[in-house]
């Protein structure tokens, strides 16, 4: 995003997540936003589990913020704060994307499995005819583990 664009009218697209540090989707969302002529920036956020209600609170509160994208470890616990989700949010009780409704509440998506099919097709998978089993709600969580020296 050019940063003259940047400015009160900006709409935010903050993705939340517990670590954050692995994501590449604000810098490739920002430019999408930016060739469309959209006045809009993907932002990442590290939000610890415990405070995922207060940010989604706090977030709800702000106009310019118009979705959120979701990865690890909220996708579950994202979803009991959508007000209205899509039938595959439904049937997996997980959201991986939200965008406001009218009436300024979330509605949750759950975009993994067409984000799969996607990736495959880009890198020359034929699928038709394919049978293909995808298990989990996406995204994944690299813990660490510290010894004591």
């Amino acid at each position: 995003m050019k940063f003259e664009k940047l400015s009160g009218e900006t709409r935010l697209y903050p993705i939340i997540g517990d670590p954050i540090s692995f994501v590449k989707s604000p810098h490739r969302l920002t430019a999408k936003f930016e060739e469309l002529g959209h006045n809009g920036i993907c932002v990442p956020m590290l939000v610890p589990e415990l405070a995922l209600e207060s940010v989604v609170r706090g977030l709800g509160s702000v106009p310019n913020v118009r979705g959120l994208l979701i990865t690890m470890p909220h996708k579950n616990a994202m979803f009991a704060h959508c007000a209205t989700s899509s039938e595959t949010s439904r049937l997996l009780s997980v959201v991986s994307i939200a965008r406001r409704n009218a009436d300024g509440s979330w509605h949750g998506d759950m975009l993994d499995g067409v984000a799969f099919v996607g990736a495959l097709k880009k890198n020359g998978a034929r699928l038709e005819r394919a049978r293909v089993l995808q298990v989990g709600a996406g995204g994944s969580r690299k813990r660490h583990r510290h010894r004591a020296t």
